[in-house]
């Protein structure tokens, strides 16, 4: 019989270097350290994770753990609010933005602002400024001296135009003429940009396929990049429009009369109005509450009302604000 090297119980040598590792009888410090390496820590039936870069689970304090409260039958952690949502009254895509959002009437009129006051100052002076495509029988967008130009200055900042313009140059660069350029992202659709905590609505800009915004691309003809080593002949919208899916480039601005819209079949005085199909929207664009009509009562046959016989065609006309009995339209809107 073979004799078997390492009697039981014995660990077995180990050689390094042509030395023995078995520490020598003497060496109590080595025993005693080798000894508290191999022993195993307590197991912990809680644990929770520690912060990155310590892969060890550091068991919770006292064994803690989060208290939870039952309302209406829904447990959630104490301390937690909770919004209880109510169920839509209709079954229409209104009701259901009402219903998920508090404040849902805030928020639509802050974002119809704009085309609000677009659309008045358009009744009361006679010139419609749209962005449309070509063979719309809408705008997409309704602009105002404020809306932005392609070249990155306002509406106001070009020369003067009326209700039959077609190119209007820009006073403060070479622009030739006014194109309306997107300038919030919510008016693309894209309203995740205001939930950043760094945005900054003032420096956000539209851009192109090719990542460089509208300034950084030529006002005129083909829209190139301006960018050294940018191979971009031309502006491409990395965008949709919000109204009709499609792209920026394939819209134009429009400047017109009424008598130019009706011959079109485009909406003119209080049908311009933003949602003027659905009363509740159109009254929250108007006044911020959907049963406050005074403003809309205001605009069609009350006082600011402009009969559309003496309604002006250019933008340094005088506003006539109405008030006498002939200022008044023939618009009688009847009410359920």
């Amino acid at each position: 019989m073979s004799k078997n090297p390492n009697p039981a119980g014995a660990r077995p040598k180990q050689v390094t270097g042509g030395k023995s590792s078995t520490p020598k009888p003497g060496a109590v410090g080595s025993s005693s350290k080798s000894t508290a390496a191999t022993t195993s820590k307590p197991k912990t039936t809680t644990k929770a994770v520690v912060a990155r870069g310590n892969k060890a689970m550091a068991p919770l304090v006292g064994g803690n753990q989060i208290k939870m409260k039952e309302i209406d039958g829904i447990l959630h952690p104490e301390g937690y609010t909770m919004r209880k949502i109510e169920p839509a009254k209709n079954y229409d895509v209104v009701s259901f933005a009402r219903a998920m959002n508090d404040d849902f009437a805030p928020r639509l009129k802050k974002l119809f602002d704009i085309e609000t006051e677009a659309a008045i100052e358009a009744q009361r002076t006679g010139i419609y400024i749209g962005w449309r495509c070509p063979e719309f029988k809408h705008d997409c967008q309704r602009l105002t001296r404020h809306s932005k130009c392609f070249c990155g200055h306002l509406l106001a900042e070009h020369n003067k135009y009326t209700g039959r313009s077609v190119r209007v140059p820009c006073q403060q660069c070479s622009c030739k003429a006014y194109a309306w350029i997107p300038a919030r992202p919510e008016e693309i659709g894209e309203f995740w940009h205001q939930r950043r905590r760094d945005f900054e609505p003032a420096l956000w800009r539209a851009k192109c396929k090719c990542k460089h915004h509208h300034e950084q691309h030529d006002p005129n003809t083909s829209h190139r990049c301006k960018v050294s080593g940018c191979s971009c002949g031309r502006f491409f919208s990395d965008f949709l429009c919000a109204a009709c899916d499609r792209h920026w480039e394939v819209h134009e601005t429009f400047f017109e009369t009424e008598d130019i819209r009706a011959e079109n079949g485009l909406p003119i005085g209080e049908h311009y109005l933003p949602f003027n199909e659905m009363p509740n929207l159109r009254n929250i664009t108007l006044t911020g509450d959907e049963e406050d009509d005074s403003m809309y009562r205001a605009l069609t046959g009350g006082q600011g009302s402009i009969p559309r016989n003496q309604r002006a065609i250019g933008n340094d006309a005088p506003v006539n604000f109405g008030g006498g009995s002939s200022s008044k339209s023939g618009f009688r809107p009847t009410y359920d």
